[in-house]
């Protein structure tokens, strides 16, 4: 009886799935659905094909299996299964779409001769007859032996050839990927030593150019080039402080605003004469203080990260310490700014990221504001 079930569900979940999958695919919304039954209906198949495969097996139903494959019958049964459901989803999806190269060309044959339909009834017709008949113990009719032996074949070849499709599918992505991978290391390799060709051969008036190679985050080679480069200027304190206290530097596009660069700079560099960087560092503030009132009140706005808050509280907590009482004015006024609530970004994927960013920002000033009461 329970054999008789599972048989029933497989053909119920089988018939379903070919219905599906031998009309055209819909579009839209119907397409999602369309995808969610088909996936219903192949696991269905699947799981009560599988059911009926060990049930017979347990019931004996394959105990005609010459005795030199007795012993073997369990794993018989169990490849027999994975065979036959593999070539029977194949089938029902490739009954009309073939993409040239994709599988063996035999099985092009096997697919325009609706092999979808005689295998489940070469499987399946005898397994009726196994499940319910009364016979001797290790005997089946010819009828009911040949049929399964060559559904068993074709399934098996027929695996054999998905399988094969798949390793083929598989190393080929893996050679594409590398491929990829190598292009992509040779054209890093080439503007990587273009780069350094750059910074060695660096003739420009002033410092500027360089400190984006200077930034922490940085290839070390890349950025000890840079930064011997710019201390082998004899003025590149005054360029660092000239980028501090550049004219309408509020109205500059925050991407061309090199102040960024200079205080990622000023973290890792001592400088000979700090007391000449005081003024031009209050001035910076100011305008780190307005774009940060536009970027928190914008929620469109996503260049928060870009102002370098957290390094400038470390540079100042470092070696701008004594000058601490000059600069708390401006530590307060971006307190203010950040301890009101920004706008919910319209950017869905990067909102996180900015909130991420604007918490670090303030507990930045927060923790600067406290160590310097």
């Amino acid at each position: 009886m329970p054999g008789n079930i599972l048989f029933v569900m497989t053909i119920i979940f089988y018939a379903s799935l070919a219905n599906l999958l031998l009309k055209p695919k819909p579009g839209g919304d119907y397409g999602v659905g369309y995808s969610f039954m088909v996936l219903i209906n192949v696991g269905g198949f699947i799981i009560f094909s599988g059911f009926l495969a060990w049930n017979m097996n347990m019931n004996h139903c394959f105990d005609w299996i010459p005795d030199s494959f007795l012993r073997y019958r369990n794993w018989l049964v169990f490849l027999g299964w994975i065979a036959f459901a593999s070539a029977s989803v194949w089938s029902l999806d490739y009954h009309s779409k073939w993409i040239e190269g994709e599988f063996l060309p035999f099985m092009r044959w096997f697919a325009l001769s609706k092999v979808y339909v005689w295998l489940p009834l070469l499987m399946l017709t005898p397994a009726l007859y196994l499940l319910n008949a009364e016979r001797m113990a290790g005997y089946a009719p010819v009828w009911v032996k040949v049929p399964v032996q060559i559904g068993f074949s074709v399934s098996f070849l027929l695996a054999l050839g998905i399988l094969w499709a798949f390793i083929k599918f598989w190393v080929s992505r893996r050679i594409k990927i590398f491929q990829s991978v190598n292009v992509w290391k040779q054209e890093h390799l080439a503007s990587y030593n273009t780069s350094l060709e750059y910074i060695n051969n660096y003739n420009e008036p002033t410092i500027q150019g360089l400190l984006k190679y200077a930034h922490p985050g940085e290839d070390t080679r890349r950025r000890d080039a840079a930064i011997s480069k710019i201390k082998s200027f004899e003025n590149w304190e005054n360029d660092l402080i000239g980028i501090l206290e550049k004219k309408d530097l509020q109205k500059i596009y925050v991407y061309d605003d090199y102040t960024y660069y200079v205080y990622a700079f000023l973290e890792g560099n001592k400088i000979e004469h700090p007391e000449n960087f005081v003024q031009p560092i209050l001035y910076s503030l100011k305008v780190l203080n307005i774009r940060i009132r536009r970027s928190l009140e914008d929620p469109y706005d996503l260049e928060l990260g870009r102002s370098g808050i957290t390094t400038v509280c470390r540079v100042l907590q470092g070696q701008f310490k004594d000058w601490a009482i000059e600069f708390k004015p401006g530590l307060l006024k971006l307190h203010e700014a950040l301890e009101k609530e920004p706008p919910e970004r319209k950017n869905k994927q990067y909102k996180n990221s900015y909130y991420k960013t604007y918490k670090e920002n303030r507990l930045a000033v927060n923790k600067w504001l406290a160590s310097n009461i």
